[in-house]
C-alpha cells in the first residue's frame, strides 16, 4: 500500500501535459461569397502555390514570393517579422491603414502545415482576420 501511495504521485509528475490550441479563423459565408466585397475594400488574398506564394488585392499590384526551403532539423526558424511574406503584407498594410482581413485560398493538396504557417506570417504583419478557402489548382 505504502508502494501505491508513493508511486502515483510521481506518475502524475512526471506525465507530459499536451497543451491544446486553437487556430481562429472565419469562413467565408455561402451569401457572402456570392456577393462582391464593398467598392473600398482591399479584399486581401494570399494564394499558396507548390513553391510560391501570390498576395493579391484590389488596387494593389501582385507580388509573387518564393517559399524558402524549411529550417534544417535542429535549428530554429527565422524570426516571423524578417519573413518576406510578413514584409510584403507590412508594407501593403502601411499603405491600408484599418485593413485585417486576409483570405487564404489554398488548393485541396495543400499540406496543413503550409496553410498553418502562412497564417501565422499573416498574423505577425497585422492581419488578424483570416479566411480559409479552398481552389483548384491550377498548373
Amino acid at each position: 500500500m505504502n508502494v501505491f501511495i508513493v508511486l502515483i504521485p510521481m506518475l502524475l509528475m512526471s506525465a507530459v501535459f499536451i497543451e491544446i490550441r486553437v487556430i481562429e479563423m472565419s469562413l467565408p459565408e455561402v451569401a457572402q461569397a456570392a456577393e462582391q466585397p464593398p467598392a473600398g475594400a482591399l479584399d486581401l488574398v494570399i494564394r499558396i502555390l507548390p513553391d510560391a506564394w501570390v498576395v493579391e488585392g484590389r488596387g494593389v499590384a501582385a507580388q509573387v514570393i518564393a517559399i524558402p526551403p524549411p529550417p534544417a532539423r535542429g535549428t530554429s526558424a527565422a524570426d516571423p517579422a524578417s519573413h518576406p511574406l510578413t514584409q510584403a503584407l507590412a508594407r501593403i498594410l502601411e499603405d491600408h491603414p484599418g485593413t485585417r482581413d486576409v483570405r487564404i485560398a489554398a488548393a485541396q493538396t495543400t499540406r496543413y502545415q503550409a496553410i498553418v504557417t502562412t497564417m501565422d506570417l499573416a498574423r505577425a504583419a497585422g492581419l488578424t482576420d483570416v479566411g480559409l478557402e479552398s481552389t483548384e489548382e491550377t498548373r
